[in-house]
């Protein structure tokens, strides 16, 4: 087998495995509950199950779909965001609210949150612009401003849903792009100001959520019952865990342990090795993605890597550090295991334009004599 294809299998074997643990587990943590409340202890494994085949067919797409094909699109893509967007916020038989939440549309039996993919729609369209207007980063109104608007109203959508663990992880998967892109840092730093203009428009449970998390670091007490809950059931666990399946806290102790808190059963049952060895095949995707950007072919993909990989990161600090403690609850979903159908579904796209991105970084280092993978310290785009 030739070199570069083993690049591939690294990749999707990575993938496939932490698919599979999430399976496992998603059925593990959620089969109490679909029994009592469905009668079905495979219910939400099932709908789990269909959602992954969706994410593999998409993640086929990518792969076979040249990535620049997507960056070209970008502008549509941003617009099909705002309807998606707009759909959620005005009433309508396809907006689904849960908990007064306006983040979900339904069309006939699927339902997805559009967030979700107005995240990947992002990405393409900051790859096709900051591509294109290369030559005018270094002004703010030409380079920057359209962006910022564009941007600006997209964070604005998703935060009246209202969805403020998003919006930030979004906000943040956009700066990185902008400073990986070209922008000037000298554009971007008068923009921390609207950090506690955005505290002071935040719902008064979201600013509790948080003063109430800074008062848990100063008395060093969990922040609430859920994470409380949480460090119980990683506390039994210890080094080994309690066997499959022998989890209590999925018994209606801990909230949402097949979705938001999935880490937490895996750490009951598996203990500090397993959610070691599961965070370390996210860490090594992770480490693909962001050497997948390095070695790009060109501009358009180093960032489309940069953004996917980030997002990836992201979500999976996030996610680990609230069931520790050590960050707000706020609902975010660990990439590949947690239950879910629209996250895990663009996760898996994602992972599809990676491998089309490094196939074409292949193919470009073959026409031009660099036969080997090797290290590198700049991307090939830039070395055109």
């Amino acid at each position: 087998m030739r070199e570069d294809s083993k690049k591939y299998l690294y990749l999707g074997a990575l993938t496939f495995a932490l698919i599979c643990v999430g399976l496992v587990m998603v059925y593990s943590a959620s089969h109490p509950i679909a029994t009592q409340e469905y009668g079905n202890s495979s219910f939400f494994l099932l709908r789990h199950f269909i959602r992954l085949i969706i994410g593999v067919v998409m993640m086929a797409v990518g792969m076979a779909v040249p990535y620049q094909k997507w960056a070209k699109f970008g502008r549509l893509f941003i617009l099909v965001s705002f309807v998606l967007l707009l759909l959620v916020l005005v009433p309508s038989p396809y907006r689904l609210t849960i908990n007064k939440a306006h983040r979900w549309l339904r069309f006939g039996g699927l339902q997805f949150q559009p967030v979700d993919f107005v995240r990947v729609f992002v990405i393409f369209y900051l790859a096709d612009v900051l591509t294109r207007k290369e030559a005018v980063l270094d002004r703010f109104k030409e380079g920057l401003l359209p962006q910022l608007i564009v941007l600006g109203f997209i964070l604005g959508m998703i935060l009246l849903q209202p969805d403020l663990g998003s919006t930030l992880l979004l906000a943040s998967i956009i700066t990185i792009l902008l400073i990986t892109g070209g922008i000037p840092l000298k554009f971007l730093a008068p923009f921390t100001g609207i950090i506690p203009v955005g505290f002071l428009l935040m719902h008064d449970y979201q600013r509790l959520r948080i003063i109430k998390f800074l008062d848990s670091v100063i008395h060093g007490e969990p922040v609430s019952y859920q994470v409380s809950q949480s460090l119980v059931g990683l506390g039994k666990g210890g080094f080994w865990g309690v066997g499959l399946d022998n989890s209590t806290q999925k018994l209606h102790f801990l909230p949402e342990p097949f979705s938001d808190f999935i880490v937490s059963i895996l750490g009951e049952e598996f203990g500090f090795l397993g959610i070691f060895i599961v965070l370390t095949a996210v860490l090594i995707v992770i480490i693909m993605g962001y050497r997948i950007a390095q070695r790009a072919s060109d501009k358009e993909g180093m960032l489309m890597a940069v953004g996917i990989t980030s997002t990836i990161a992201l979500y999976a600090f996030v996610n680990a550090g609230v069931v520790t403690s050590l960050l707000p609850t706020n609902g975010l979903p660990m990439p590949f295991i947690s239950y879910g159908g629209s996250f895990q579904i663009s996760n898996l796209w994602g992972i599809g334009i990676l491998v089309n991105i490094m196939k074409q970084s292949m193919d470009y280092k073959e026409t031009t004599a660099e036969r080997d993978w090797e290290f590198r310290p700049r991307a090939a785009w830039v070395q055109k």
